[in-house]
């Protein structure tokens, strides 16, 4: 079985890889120093320049995005639409999985909070939408509509929001959440579905930062 751990780093790399492919072209240095920032964002170990960095895209997109597990249980379809039950649903469910997952828990924790008090912000940047996320299970449940934004690649946009430390190193908080560079919000990007979306929310009082890769 793969465990919950496991699944959250194949998450993450399935992130990397397709941002990685949705850049404009570059040359290969280029795209493997592009491909080891995005990877290290996410906690992982890679040098820019080298194989190790090609290795493990190479690796996911050959064999790591595919479940091919006998017997394994087929997820229900997430909406791409945010404003959508269907999408509350998947986020919701993705942040319990978090939570499970010792690496993510405290921020999956933050982030579950900020949805219970209507201060949880998913953005889809290729589509130029934004949300405030709603509990699809909690009875008062208010659905919100969505706004419109603007539109960017994520490789543009994450490198317009994700603050950086002056030697260049991602900003984090203590629960591991990157920081949003405009409004000082906790961050994270990762993938509900089968597409990926960034979701901000208020830092809770007292929280640390911490510089890191």
């Amino acid at each position: 079985m793969v465990s919950s751990i496991d699944t959250v780093r194949i998450w993450s790399m399935q992130t990397a890889i397709r941002v990685f492919k949705e850049t404009s072209p570059e040359t290969d240095a280029g795209q493997s120093s592009l491909a080891s920032r995005i990877i290290s964002s996410y906690g992982m170990d890679s040098d820019d320049g080298e194989d190790a960095t090609t290795y493990s895209l190479a690796d996911i997109l050959t064999g790591g995005t595919q479940s091919g597990s006998e017997g394994a249980v087929e997820e229900p379809a997430v909406s791409t639409d945010i404003e959508t039950a269907s999408f509350m649903a998947g986020l919701k469910a993705k942040l319990k999985d978090l939570e499970a997952a010792p690496d993510t828990s405290a921020q999956a924790a933050a982030m579950l909070k900020a949805l219970d008090d209507g201060t949880l912000k998913v953005t889809d940047s290729v589509n130029g939408r934004e949300v405030t996320a709603w509990d699809v299970e909690a009875q008062n449940a208010v659905p919100q509509t969505a706004t419109s934004t603007d539109t960017d690649d994520w490789s543009t946009f994450l490198r317009e929001h994700l603050a950086r430390a002056s030697g260049g190193t991602y900003q984090r908080n203590a629960d591991q959440s990157h920081i949003d560079r405009a409004t000082g919000k906790s961050a994270y990007f990762g993938i509900i579905g089968d597409q990926y979306y960034y979701l901000t929310w208020t830092v809770a009082s007292g929280s640390s930062q911490s510089a890191q890769a």
